[in-house]
């Protein structure tokens, strides 16, 4: 599905991405990668191939799409360096033709010399490209004539049928010229998103379905 922003036509990808072909520019939020061997370390039992989802699904959209550029709006890696953060090596050695961006968010805890040792290129705080701004955290105000692209969030949307039954899908929310992107990561869960007036673009398997 395509969606104009500002003047900007972006596909939303039931993938849980953002393409915006024009800068051929794959944008992905909130991947939380390490956060299995996380739970492994805090004790809490994980499956043995659940780190291996995320990059699965990265590398498909890389095939399909072939993006020049992917920029993570932060919390790209869940917490402290762990065994996971080898994953993370490989799949950016066996792209090389991809320039990779990180925005850091509040998870972004590694050491600046582990993402620079892969040429991946830094950036504190937002990132502006024409009018679009790309930042982890929601901008509270966005400038006048600009959208602000963001995660966070992890939002998600209830969707609610016959006899009371509903079910709970990750989602785009287009509000107030604020842009969500749903958390990409397998292991990050749902924050129902309640915004006055907003627009929600519910994923449903292999669907996108505006509500």
């Amino acid at each position: 599905m395509n969606i104009v922003l500002h003047g900007n036509t972006f596909r939303l990808l039931p993938e849980k991405a953002l393409f915006w072909e024009e800068y051929g520019l794959m944008i992905i939020a909130d991947l939380h990668l390490g956060k299995a061997m996380h739970f492994r370390k805090a004790g809490i039992p994980m499956p043995e191939l659940s780190a291996l989802k995320d990059y699965e699904n990265l590398n498909a959209l890389i095939g399909v799409y072939h993006p020049e550029q992917i920029c993570f709006l932060g919390d790209l890696f869940h917490s402290n360096y762990n065994t996971e953060w080898r994953l993370f090596e490989t799949f950016i050695e066996q792209n090389p033709h991809v320039h990779f961006s990180l925005i850091k968010g509040n998870h972004d805890i590694l050491k600046d010399e582990h993402y620079e040792a892969l040429g991946i290129e830094l950036i504190d705080d937002q990132l502006a490209l024409g009018n679009v701004i790309l930042s982890h955290i929601p901008i509270t105000h966005p400038p006048e004539g600009n959208i602000n692209i963001s995660g966070h969030l992890h939002p998600g949307c209830v969707l609610r049928g016959l006899g009371r039954q509903s079910v709970k899908l990750p989602c785009f929310v287009y509000y107030r010229n604020t842009f969500l992107l749903p958390a990409f990561g397998h292991l990050t869960g749902l924050h129902v998103v309640q915004q006055i007036g907003a627009v929600y673009y519910a994923i449903a398997g292999d669907r996108i379905v505006m509500m």
